[in-house]
């Protein structure tokens, strides 16, 4: 039995998307800051939604915490491009160390199974919260304008806020695809349906 993953459909479908992408990456270029500022927000909803169904949908995992790592991006730019590094990079580079972070917390917070995952990773977000306000150079809670912003043009700073929304939303779709379609994910999915089911087939599930 051969199960075939890449069809006809499914390619001209995958090359359709990639086109829409190009055609969306000229939204700046074609429309007024009205429309580019709602499609950078349609295209953040977006990113939040599909990663939210990957953590709550195939992960069976329900957290209300997940505003810690948003913290920790938002707030590592800022810290960053304080220390000089330009306001867009210090994003990417943000998101990377948020990203690092998580997963020493992961070690703790994957331990705790269904309502005692949700309140355990509320309580990592407000230790979270608290070291932020602990620290006057980020606002100490009360909130920082990212101010290097400014050395854009308004429309220049537009521009390259959505296509940097825009390039996140496809890596991580993307990577979301790929990683349900691969051995991992088929793994996560089937330690949500049943953890015991999923160690007797030889999937390694993270004891408590």
């Amino acid at each position: 039995m051969t199960v075939r993953r890449w069809t006809r459909t499914s390619k001209l479908f995958t090359g359709g998307t990639g086109v829409v992408a190009l055609l969306v990456a000229s939204v700046p270029l074609v429309f007024g800051p009205d429309i580019v500022q709602k499609t950078t927000t349609l295209l953040i909803l977006i990113l939040l939604a599909a990663m939210w169904n990957a953590l709550a949908g195939y992960g069976g995992l329900l957290s209300v915490g997940q505003q810690a790592f948003i913290g920790l991006g938002a707030y590592g730019t800022v810290f960053f491009a304080g220390l000089g590094v330009s306001p867009y990079p210090a994003m990417v580079l943000a998101m990377l160390v948020s990203g690092l972070i998580s997963v020493p917390i992961s070690f703790l917070a994957l331990r705790l199974r269904a309502a005692q995952f949700a309140i355990g990773m509320w309580v990592i977000a407000e230790v979270i919260s608290i070291l932020v306000r602990l620290d006057q150079n980020l606002g100490a809670g009360t909130g920082i304008s990212l101010i290097q912003l400014n050395q854009y043009a308004p429309n220049f700073r537009q521009a390259y806020t959505f296509w940097l929304a825009l390039a996140f939303t496809v890596i991580f779709l993307s990577a979301l695809f790929f990683l349900l379609r691969s051995p991992l994910g088929l793994s996560l999915q089937a330690i949500r349906d049943d953890e015991d089911a999923a160690r007797s087939l030889g999937v390694w599930v993270a004891s408590r």
